[in-house]
């Protein structure tokens, strides 16, 4: 499975959105090595597996763990937060100027996988910052709630806005005094 993060670099006019679909660490992005050095995709498995049905990748494409070519630019942070496809993506980076990296877990309020009505994803959920070593706690406590007001709403406990709006509210106490970016 992919590590879809998208990086968002500050310029003077705004933001700058690139994709890693393997992620990459937040130190390994440097104004010498601004997309995160080479990549380490590793496309063997895959290619075993598809070889014998006559199926055929392109030739690897070597390059970046993040792609140079941006989605966007010159976009306000609010935009992003906004614009963002939070079912895209897993999670964030926000580069400085300076360089310094701020990372958030993409936490997705859509219910339509399970057993709600389907929205469109942009702008349908929370950036949740994370520090140190969080990350693999912030997913899965991410899924539980999730997974609870799910199954509230199947059961007709909370209807869908107030799902959503429980989720945003989890999401701003999960971060505490950490600025949290909650679209609805």
């Amino acid at each position: 499975m992919a590590d879809r993060t998208l990086v968002a670099y500050r310029r003077e006019a705004g933001y700058d959105l690139h994709y890693a679909h393997d992620g990459v660490a937040p130190d390994a992005l440097s104004p010498s090595v601004p997309f995160g050095g080479a990549s380490d995709r590793d496309l063997s498995r895959v290619r075993d597996r598809l070889a014998p049905l006559g199926i055929d990748l392109a030739p690897e494409r070597g390059g970046t763990a993040v792609d140079p070519v941006p989605l966007a630019t010159g976009l306000a942070w609010d935009e992003v937060v906004a614009g963002l496809d939070y079912r895209a993506y897993d999670r964030c980076l926000r580069v400085a100027a300076d360089w310094t990296v701020e990372r958030f877990l993409v936490c997705y309020f859509g219910l339509g996988d399970r057993g709600g009505a389907e929205r469109d994803p942009a702008g349908d959920g929370a950036l949740v910052p994370l520090t140190g070593d969080e990350e693999p706690y912030a997913v899965g406590w991410f899924e539980g709630v999730k997974s609870a007001v799910a199954d509230a709403a199947r059961c007709g406990l909370v209807d869908e806005a107030g799902a959503r709006s429980y989720m945003a509210g989890r999401a701003r106490a999960f971060a505490g005094d950490r600025e949290a970016h909650v679209g609805l």
